[in-house]
């Protein structure tokens, strides 16, 4: 008799962990980086600029406006200047959107700032873009749901401050009911769109 109590209570036990198990939610898989992906070029006149890119990126000519960012030629827009080039991952709306943006201005107070931080900027290491030397950083805001996270590149080339901005930013999904899931990671989104400076040429 016991030995039926026993087992019956040891099945009890897997079925409940086997139950439990199945009603888990699989983790939220990030896509993987397309390979063999085709590719399209862009001549961004009137500088000699050039830029080969996944094809799959939209790129974005109507104004843009958001809760930190104004889709101006850089973030820190303190000075006249030109958005050359705007292109978003596949997938990007309203909760999560990820942009990589070329800008340029020769101002004067432009070019003499263009190295320097923008508020809340942090430091990171030299980054070399087309045998150039770009000063990187990164930027973190968040506010009444909202995020955006930017990373940033700055180089003065022939009297011209070239400002590359790489910002995701979006709307935190569980603030909706039902809670939404946003269409890629902050991670993932980093990495495709630093991607896209390696198909940059400056000259």
């Amino acid at each position: 008799m016991k030995r039926i109590f026993i087992a019956t209570a040891i099945m009890a036990v897997f079925g409940g962990a086997i139950s439990l198990a199945a009603c888990t939610p699989e983790p939220r898989e990030t896509p993987p980086t397309p390979a063999n992906e085709e590719t399209t070029d862009f001549t961004l006149a009137p500088y000699s600029v050039r830029l080969r890119a996944y094809a799959s990126l939209e790129r974005i000519t109507a104004p843009q406006s958001g809760y930190f960012d104004t889709g101006s030629w850089q973030i820190a827009d303190d000075a006249p200047g030109e958005r050359l080039i705007t292109l978003a991952l596949p997938g990007s709306n309203d909760i999560t959107a990820a942009h990589w943006r070329l800008g340029t201005s020769q101002d004067a107070k432009a070019v003499s700032n263009c190295l320097k931080l923008p508020p809340n900027g942090h430091s990171q290491p030299t980054v070399h873009i087309d045998d150039h030397d770009f000063q990187a950083f990164t930027l973190n805001d968040a506010g009444m749901s909202h995020f955006q996270q930017a990373t940033g590149y700055r180089a003065v080339i022939d009297d011209t401050c070239y400002a590359i901005d790489l910002i995701v930013n979006g709307t935190r999904g569980e603030v909706y009911d039902p809670p939404r899931e946003p269409p890629f990671s902050s991670d993932h989104a980093m990495q495709r769109l630093r991607e896209i400076n390696d198909g940059l040429s400056l000259q």
